[in-house]
């Protein structure tokens, strides 16, 4: 019912627009012109009531397409006064661009629930624990340009959480022997070396970017947990015909340590990677996936896509797996600015092999 009222809402809007006189594609090249783009949202859920977002960026001093400065943003509010923001600026620096700052700040009151840790959802409990996640994270790349391509930098990464609990759940809670239900405070740092030989930073043709990282943190710095984070991230954009693109990108994130929050455990399923399965639902301490997709013009600055996608969570002391999660679909991208700021909103539908039912992403830039 709620997919088909989201539906309805996007048709009467366009149907307005009709109705009123005014041409769609008139419309989207005047909303192109912008470098500014404000995208909002509004859904319901039983935890939250009403939520109303707001999604948006504003892009400026852009040097090539490549090296585009940005402050982008996404934030939700809730009618039961919870809420969930995040600022994300990338900021190119010295002459032609030579340093990079990237960073992620967000603060968060938001329901969340565990169900357990693994891929074997047989295994999960029947009837998940509900608890409202207070956290706040800082996270920041700087990196100097060694070459063309090539870039290299430090990390920095502060986190906190503090998971909230109606009294009635703190037993059963507690009884569910996984680290994570106290609070608990992360400070680290480490590295990060990457190639971008993209032509394009949000609607890249072709290239290739590669990342690695690694952070720890340590009790040293007053972390609450010795934990190391490695993740590695590989994208490679093929242009097959004029406006024709296939892409493809393979990541895997690992978290070892003796002692680790299941907050703080991989994960897989959102609007960018294995679309269609909820986020937090599968968690282990390693996980693998991959994605294609393949992009083709539709009309002017409408464009349509196909992708799918497979991956999963493990234990990094046991590879075995239940079953492989896939996801497939399709989507319409538009373009909200025009130029070398190629920023889309993007509309997913999507199905996986763990729901019968369909899933809607609407929300700005490429997946990946």
């Amino acid at each position: 019912m709620r997919k088909r009222y989201i539906l309805t809402i996007i048709t009467s809007v366009l149907s307005l627009y009709s109705a009123c006189g005014i041409n769609i594609d008139s419309l989207l090249n005047k909303i192109s012109r912008l470098s500014f783009y404000c995208i909002p949202t509004l859904s319901y859920q039983k935890e939250t009531g009403n939520l109303f977002g707001i999604n948006g960026g504003y892009y400026f001093r852009f040097i090539d397409s490549t090296k585009i400065s940005s402050l982008s943003f996404n934030d939700v509010f809730t009618q039961k006064h919870q809420y969930s923001v995040s600022f994300s600026p990338r900021l190119y620096l010295g002459g032609g661009g030579k340093w990079t700052l990237f960073g992620n700040i967000s603060a968060q009151k938001f329901p969340a629930s565990f169900i357990g840790i693994g891929n074997d959802h047989h295994k999960f409990l029947k009837d998940p624990i509900a608890y409202t996640s207070r956290n706040y994270s800082f996270n920041f790349q700087f990196q100097r340009f060694l070459s063309k391509h090539l870039s290299f930098g430090l990390l920095f990464s502060l986190q906190s959480e503090k998971p909230v609990l109606e009294d009635s759940l703190k037993f059963k809670a507690m009884g569910v022997h996984v680290t994570g239900w106290k609070p608990y405070f992360l400070l680290g740092g480490g590295g990060v070396v990457t190639y971008d030989s993209r032509d394009n930073l949000f609607y890249p043709t072709k290239g290739i970017l590669g990342s690695a990282s690694l952070v720890h943190f340590d009790p040293l710095w007053g972390s609450s947990y010795d934990i190391v984070q490695i993740e590695l991230d590989f994208r490679q954009y093929i242009a097959l015909y004029k406006q024709h693109v296939f892409a493809w990108q393979f990541v895997t994130d690992w978290r070892l340590g003796n002692s680790i929050p299941f907050q703080m455990l991989t994960t897989i399923g959102s609007n960018q990677l294995l679309r269609g399965i909820p986020g937090g639902l599968f968690r282990d301490n390693v996980m693998a996936a991959i994605q294609g997709e393949y992009r083709f013009p539709l009309y002017k600055n409408i464009r349509g896509a196909i992708f799918g996608s497979s991956g999963d969570v493990f234990n990094s002391c046991d590879l075995s797996i239940d079953r492989l999660k896939t996801s497939y679909g399709a989507g319409i991208r538009f373009r909200l600015t025009r130029g070398k700021i190629n920023i889309s909103g993007r509309w997913d539908i999507t199905r996986t092999n763990y729901d019968k039912g369909i899933q809607l992403y609407f929300t700005a830039l490429e997946a990946f």
